[in-house]
């Protein structure tokens, strides 16, 4: 859970930058989702320009038409490849200031915990709006609701999980 927690509080306290785990740290999939969801979504938290240069700034390519189709599912963004090792990310830029972070591998439990404890230990609020099995009726999908305020905005938190791929997105979505 390290990953996640030196990723967030670094961009968190210190401007963007991809802190990288230290030599010889474990890390999971459930901490780079959470911890790219925090340097990224959770930082720039709607800001469309300043995170999209960020991410050109790091070398993070865009993935190629076929993919960010299948991501953007007819919304309106971008999409670039931010995987790590052997971990399968993407970031989700959206038009509207929506974000999501998405690993195609990682244990739904370890997820919400690393969100949790990151949240917590960055001074973030997530308050729990609730959660839901898939309203598309797919099996073992599961959807955890929070809001939150980022720089005085209230926004929504959505951490979905499955049992197939991708395993989960976290999702920020502006109100």
């Amino acid at each position: 859970m390290r990953a996640a927690i030196v990723i967030g509080a670094a961009l968190l306290a210190a401007g963007p930058a991809l802190a990288q785990p230290q030599p010889g740290e474990q890390t999971t999939a459930a901490d780079q989702v959470v911890g790219l969801f925090g340097a990224t979504c959770l930082h720039f938290a709607g800001g469309v320009e300043p995170m999209r240069g960020f991410l050109v700034q790091q070398g993070a390519p865009q993935m190629p038409v076929a993919a960010r189709d299948a991501f953007l599912a007819g919304r309106h963004g971008q999409v670039f490849d931010v995987s790590y090792q052997a971990t399968k990310l993407a970031l989700v830029s959206l038009d509207d200031g929506g974000c999501e972070a998405v690993t195609e591998q990682a244990d739904s439990r370890q997820v919400l915990a690393v969100l949790g404890q990151a949240a917590q230990e960055n001074g973030l609020t997530l308050t729990p709006l609730g959660t839901q099995a898939d309203p598309k009726g797919r099996p073992g999908v599961q959807h955890n609701a929070y809001s939150v305020t980022l720089g005085g905005k209230p926004m929504h938190v959505l951490v979905s999980t499955a049992p197939s791929p991708p395993q989960a997105v976290l999702t920020l979505i502006p109100r």
